[in-house]
């Protein structure tokens, strides 16, 4: 029964992200199978991403569904978007983040001046472990809170200690009240 009601609250958010997105024109156009006006909002969406990150060349994460930066969360990427580089491949990403979870990231790489945008999921700051496996399983170098604008690289040291689920400290425990055993 869970599984019924969680799979309705899913296709109803679907629904209203349509909605939101498309507006009823699409709407109408999509339930007759006009292809051509789902193209036509996603490709408006893509020049307004595109549009964003020519102001934001160091670093955004942006909700395309209500084109707004979210200010806290841990975003990472999906594999199945990097490499993704340019205004035409950027289609790819937001058609991607559109099916998934609504966000894309992108910066704009100095060295190269290209950018990399990719369709990014966002976990609650309090679920770094979630994160931290998910890039992992993505092909991450890191991960990006976006309250404090880190990276926390996947398999440092930090990953390493929030895999643990302890911290290991070493003292002398001599020197109260800095260091002493209990």
């Amino acid at each position: 029964m869970q599984k019924v009601i969680s799979r309705t609250r899913e296709i109803l958010w679907m629904l209203a992200a349509t909605l939101t997105l498309c507006g009823s024109a699409v709407l109408s156009a999509c339930s007759r199978g006009d292809s051509s006006a789902r193209q036509d909002s996603t490709t408006s969406i893509v020049d307004e991403v595109w549009a964003f990150s020519q102001t934001h060349p160091e670093g955004f994460t942006l909700d395309v569904r209500t084109m707004t930066e979210p200010d806290e969360g841990i975003a990472v990427s999906y594999a199945e978007t990097q490499n993704s580089h340019s205004l035409s491949q950027l289609d790819k990403v937001v058609a991607h983040a559109l099916s998934h979870d609504g966000f894309v990231g992108g910066w704009q790489n100095p060295e190269n001046g290209l950018y990399y945008f990719d369709s990014a999921k966002l976990f609650p700051e309090s679920s770094l472990r979630e994160a931290l496996l998910f890039g992992k399983e993505n092909g991450q170098h890191s991960v990006f809170i976006l309250s404090t604008r880190t990276d926390i690289p996947v398999d440092g040291k930090v990953a390493e200690v929030v895999g643990r689920g302890t911290l290991l400290v070493g003292t002398t425990g001599d020197y109260r009240p800095r260091s002493f055993s209990a």
